[in-house]
């Protein structure tokens, strides 16, 4: 796609002032990037920063926040089990080239961990996110943000949806910049690619009985 977007700018004659607009535009918008990072340590509202505007969100749904809490709580249970890391739920900022990005949750491996100090803020691209699926930011879960996250090669991408009862994984084939859709599903389990020999119950990611269980099965399981 890159490619072909570069090919149709070489055609054109005014491309040396199309090329001027453009830098002199990400240059703007990277100075009101730097200054909104400034404002954004000391907000407590959830921000992100996406193509040159800056984005409040709406404080979560009852369903919404029920259901990323049981997603959380289940990786972040098997992840501490394993000791492979570290689960962040919202206020973890991801910097991507141009954008920046408050997932609702996503899991930073062991090497990436070993990077960050206690007073990290602003983090690399995970090796997995989750978006709890909000009908208010479904086109840009669906629109830039699947395309930017499979551009910063971040490996698996889930999105849950809390009304339909569903999750859909996205993975990235190796070397490619685009996610295909692996399994869709509101039932079974789930093996987590980041998380290589964990599989969890899709059930479980609606029901806080059925989450809650899980953890207590994760808990009491001899680890492998």
């Amino acid at each position: 796609m890159t490619t072909n977007i570069v090919e149709q700018l070489m055609q054109r004659p005014d491309l040396p002032v199309v090329l001027k607009e453009l830098q002199h535009r990400l240059a703007m918008e990277e100075q009101q990037r730097k200054e909104w990072l400034k404002d954004w340590r000391t907000d407590t509202s959830k921000m992100e920063f996406i193509n040159g505007q800056v984005i409040v969100h709406a404080t979560a749904q009852r369903i919404e926040a029920l259901v990323s809490g049981n997603v959380a709580s289940l990786l972040r249970t098997s992840v501490l089990l394993r000791q492979v890391g570290e689960v962040h739920q919202e206020k973890a900022m991801i910097r991507l080239t141009r954008n920046d990005y408050e997932p609702d949750i996503c899991y930073f491996d062991t090497a990436q961990v070993a990077e960050f100090n206690e007073e990290t803020s602003l983090f690399p691209a995970p090796r997995l996110v989750v978006k709890v699926l909000s009908p208010k930011t479904e086109a840009r879960d669906r629109g830039v943000k699947f395309q930017d996250y499979a551009y910063h090669g971040i490996p698996e991408y889930w999105i849950v949806d809390p009304r339909e009862r569903t999750l859909e994984q996205y993975l990235l084939p190796q070397g490619d910049t685009t996610y295909q859709l692996h399994k869709k599903s509101d039932n079974g389990g789930v093996e987590v690619r980041a998380l290589p020999g964990l599989s969890l119950p899709i059930p479980a990611f609606f029901d806080e009985r059925k989450a809650q269980a899980e953890v207590e099965r994760l808990l009491t399981a001899t680890p492998k």
